[in-house]
């Protein structure tokens, strides 16, 4: 296997579209659920497939994703994902194995794999560790999915997402064995990665608004809902593209702390492709009974949303451009503080609470830009 590609393949493009309809299964799950719980198991499965996706998308980094076994790893991996989407509602019911044993299946096969075309290479012992990680938390998946009881499920599996993201961030630790590299990345070939999946990401937004609006008769508070659904999305949209996701590129490939960057990038783009599924799943529920309270945990998800995202932007601003904007800092308190409140409001009010707290914080970081313009990260 040669080195990774520098531009994304067609193949990934087709490997994406799974983890997108992974992304409609855990909003909807959200939505349909509607409880606390419903809330942190979307969000728990949303994690796995994330943890599919990032690492899926670092071994495309890393191997050309035209040069065997790499093709063959991605559509398995394509398919995997597509399960584990199908079996997502009811992950927590009957169909607990299939959605833990196609995690389990999934990441042991491609380390499996990994490890065999790599023998004799150094990198092969990256591949050795995760698969002893992968192990570990594999016990968890499976035990988990066998279980009966929903909550203890519940608790396994996180301990099992917990598991593996430490791996990853701790680029797999070994007891009394030196610490692995930092992992070497295509910059250009990874920012277009995480830019495109974040903007595909917007499309569960879009999907969702359009779906429910044409479910349901066409009202003056309907179509107010659908039209903030729309000014939302445009923000999140805006607020990555003419911010830090469209310097990525730029800061991974001069950072003098690139392994660092490599590392965070996933955490800060989950919080904020879940701030935008968790948006969407609450404007489902708006866009068909605007006039109606949402409740806590709707109420949760359409600000919570906003909130996560801002958490997100804020880490990425903070690893490309080395500042915490006070914006976003403002508009997750915001966020916060309206929340005992927004519960008792219709859920138009929610909606558009939610929309003025990220045009806001667009709107600051606007007028911050023209009066203190950013510097190129190449000079940071």
């Amino acid at each position: 296997m040669s080195g990774g590609s520098q531009r994304a393949d067609l193949l990934e493009l087709f490997f994406d579209l799974a983890f997108i309809a992974g992304l409609t299964m855990a909003s909807q799950k959200m939505a349909t659920q509607q409880t606390w719980t419903g809330i942190v198991q979307g969000l728990l499965a949303l994690s796995t497939l994330w943890a599919v996706w990032v690492t899926t998308t670092l071994i495309t980094n890393s191997y050309s994703p035209q040069r065997r076994p790499i093709p063959y790893l991605i559509l398995v991996s394509t398919f995997g994902l597509m399960l584990m989407a199908a079996a997502l509602p009811t992950a927590f019911g009957d169909h607990g194995l299939i959605f833990g044993g196609t995690w389990v299946a999934l990441f042991l096969g491609r380390e499996l794999a990994l490890i065999r075309s790599l023998r004799g290479r150094r990198e092969q012992e990256r591949s050795l560790r995760a698969l002893a990680w992968n192990l570990c938390s594999g016990s968890l998946w499976v035990v988990g999915g066998l279980v009966s009881d929903a909550d203890w499920r519940l608790a396994l599996w996180l301990g099992a997402v917990a598991a593996d993201y430490t791996a990853y961030g701790f680029r797999f630790p070994i007891p009394g064995r030196s610490p692995l590299p930092q992992y070497q990345v295509a910059p250009e070939h990874l920012a277009e990665r995480y830019q495109q999946i974040y903007i595909l990401s917007l499309g569960e937004l879009i999907l969702v608004s359009v779906v429910s609006l044409s479910r349901e008769p066409f009202t003056t508070h309907r179509i107010g809902a659908f039209g903030t659904a729309f000014l939302v999305a445009v923000v999140l949209w805006w607020s990555y593209a003419r911010g830090a996701g469209a310097s990525l590129h730029a800061a991974i490939e001069s950072s003098p702390h690139r392994g660092r960057l490599v590392q965070t990038n996933p955490y800060a783009h989950w919080l904020m492709v879940a701030g935008v599924v968790g948006t969407a799943a609450g404007f489902e529920q708006v866009i068909s009974h605007p006039g109606t309270p949402p409740g806590g945990p709707m109420t949760a998800l359409i600000l919570g949303g906003a909130g996560l995202f801002l958490c997100g932007r804020a880490v990425l601003e903070h690893e490309v451009y080395q500042r915490v904007p006070m914006s976003h800092v403002i508009g997750v308190v915001a966020a916060i503080a309206l929340g005992p409140v927004a519960a008792h409001l219709p859920g138009l009010a929610v909606s558009a609470a939610a929309g003025l707290v990220l045009l806001g914080v667009a709107v600051a970081e606007i007028l911050r830009a023209r009066s203190h313009p950013t510097r190129s990260p190449a000079t940071i």
